[in-house]
Formats: structure tokens, C-alpha cells, sequence
């Protein structure tokens, strides 16, 4: 599979037709439609992200309107500052709101500056069938508005979190760390606006799924030195592989088997440093003691998480 290519567009203009077009850029067959010859007007967009997800902030000088129908992409929209009337499909609005493909957005603008997040609907859907569980769930969102004022700020400031890293060029360019922003903000927008369906049978599954992995942890650290695999934790928790699996990549992102591992491997490192190589403490007997029987595994493991070999922190 191929990474998504990193974006950055970047554009200031006082000329309604350069808008348009740099506008279409992220949004195709948008049109911002501006009173004649209106001194005040100005445009400036940057917009930060790749094919799945995009982060944009725009600025719109004077007065006027946009219109824009999305295709494969949904959109959340926040005010940032200036009077941002919104309408989608009927539905009227000036606070946060997400629109989806398929619906029509329309918008009165005046010395408007707001904050745009888009995201490529497989990649949310697939997001919404981890979280939930349910791998023939389809993305439908009820309502333009958050469901809660308490759930627009959770968004709020997990939006100013992925923007701030996903700006910083360094962030930009890994594509493990844009793929956990991906995830973060497509979670915050799950749970802020109202999906189309059951909530009652969705939220009764979360619940389920959050004992579930508190359950599966617990379980591990008390049997941490014991001979446990996952079928174990599994068993203990009463679900099936595959089942524990989603439960903690919808947690946590990783495996259950990463997560034991990355428990067993921060248990040997408190051993490597605790222990006397002139007492017979050796670094093979410890990662042995550990469940990691490949030396050269162990110290590849041991360096990436703390950065040096396990020899060294063992005579360190």
C-alpha cells in the first residue's frame, strides 16, 4: 500500500476569480460568489494534510456567499472569527457543523475566517467499523450540529491539537504519526455528531468493548510473569482473537500481542537496570525470562523504545 502524499497549499489573492479557482483546489465545483467590485474582499487559504485527511483555514474579506456539494469527502466546519450563516439541505446554522457528500452547503460570508476539517469517507468509515465493532457500518451523520455544546468543544480542542501537529512539517512528512492524527480526529468526529442508526445498540457496544479492554490489561500486568498468550486473555475476558483484537485497536490503535510485548519488554528493562552483571545477571537470561528468545530481536526491541542497547543499560 502507498503512503498518501503529504499537502500543502498556500494562497493570498484579492481576485475572486484566483480564489475560485485555488478554493476548487480542495473543494471541486466550489464557487464563491462576492458583491461587485467589493474593495474589502480578500482571500487566503492554507490547507495541511494528505488524501485522506485535510486540515484548512480560510479567510474571507467583504461579503458574500460559497456554495459547494461534496463527493467522497466529509466536511466539519468551526467559526473562527466574523458571521459564518450556514445552510445544508435546509437546515440552518451559524456553530460548528459537518456537512457530507451528496449534501449542499451553502454559506454567508463576511469578514469571515473559519476552520475546515476534511476527511475521506473510507478512511472515517473505516475508523467507525473499528470503533464500533461492526465491518458493515455505514458513515450517515443525522444532524449538521454536534449533538452537545460539551461534545463541540472536545472536538474543538482535539481539532487545535491535530492542527498544530500536522502543520509542523516534520509531523507532516511520517506517515505513522499522520496516520494516528487520521485516527484521533476521526474518533472526535464519531462522537461528536449524531450517527444515523441504533445509538443505544452503538453506545451499549463501546461500553463493552472499554470493559473489555480494562478487563484484558488488568489481566495481563497480574499475569505478566507468567506464560500467558492471547488466546489466554482472550479466554479471560470471554471474547474470541479476532474480537480482543478490534477491542484494543479501537483503544489504543495496536495489538493485544503489541501491547503484552511492549508490558514484557518495559518488565525487562526494569530488570536490565536493577541487575548486577557481577552476580551471573545476564542480558540473555533476562530476555529469555521475558518471552523474547532472539538476542538480536530483544536488543532491536530494547533500542527502539529507550534508545540504547540492553548490554549497556544492564552495565550501565
Amino acid at each position: 500500500m502507498t503512503d498518501p502524499l503529504p499537502i500543502r497549499l498556500r494562497v493570498a489573492t484579492t481576485d475572486p476569480e484566483v480564489a475560485n479557482d485555488r478554493l476548487r483546489q480542495t473543494y471541486a465545483g466550489a464557487e464563491i460568489r462576492t458583491t461587485r467590485d467589493d474593495p474589502a474582499f480578500a482571500y487566503r487559504q492554507d490547507v495541511d494534510g494528505d488524501d485522506e485527511l485535510t486540515l484548512g483555514r480560510f479567510h474571507f474579506g467583504g461579503r458574500g456567499r460559497v456554495n459547494l456539494v461534496l463527493e467522497d469527502t466529509l466536511t466539519v466546519v468551526r467559526r473562527r472569527t466574523g458571521i459564518h450563516r450556514w445552510e445544508v439541505d435546509g437546515r440552518r446554522g451559524t456553530g460548528l457543523m459537518v456537512f457530507q457528500p451528496h449534501e449542499g452547503y451553502r454559506a454567508e460570508l463576511e469578514l469571515l475566517e473559519v476552520d475546515a476539517l476534511n476527511l475521506h469517507l473510507s478512511a472515517l468509515r473505516n475508523t467507525a467499523r473499528t470503533v464500533h465493532g461492526d465491518q458493515r457500518l455505514e458513515v450517515a451523520f443525522d444532524h449538521p450540529r454536534p449533538v452537545s455544546p460539551a461534545h463541540a468543544k472536545y472536538w474543538a480542542d482535539t481539532y487545535e491539537f491535530v492542527h498544530g501537529s500536522l502543520t509542523d512539517p516534520a509531523v507532516a512528512a511520517v506517515p505513522l504519526l499522520r496516520a494516528d492524527l487520521l485516527r484521533r480526529i476521526s474518533v472526535a468526529t464519531l462522537e461528536t455528531f449524531s450517527l444515523s442508526g441504533d445509538p443505544m445498540t452503538r453506545r451499549s457496544s463501546v461500553a463493552a468493548r472499554q470493559t473489555a479492554h480494562r478487563r484484558a490489561v488488568e489481566f495481563m500486568h497480574a499475569s505478566l510473569s507468567l506464560p500467558i498468550t492471547i488466546e489466554d486473555v482472550a479466554r479471560h475476558v470471554g471474547l474470541s482473537t479476532v474480537e480482543l483484537t478490534r477491542v484494543f485497536q479501537s483503544r489504543t490503535g495496536m495489538t493485544p500481542a503489541e501491547h503484552l510485548r511492549g508490558l514484557r519488554l518495559a518488565a525487562a528493562h526494569r530488570d536490565l537496570v536493577r541487575g548486577a552483571p557481577a552476580d551471573g545477571v545476564t542480558v540473555r537470561a533476562i530476555a529469555l525470562r521475558w518471552g523474547f528468545p532472539h538476542a538480536g530481536d530483544f536488543a532491536r526491541r530494547h533500542r527502539h523504545v529507550y534508545g540504547e542497547n540492553p548490554a549497556r543499560t544492564l552495565h550501565g
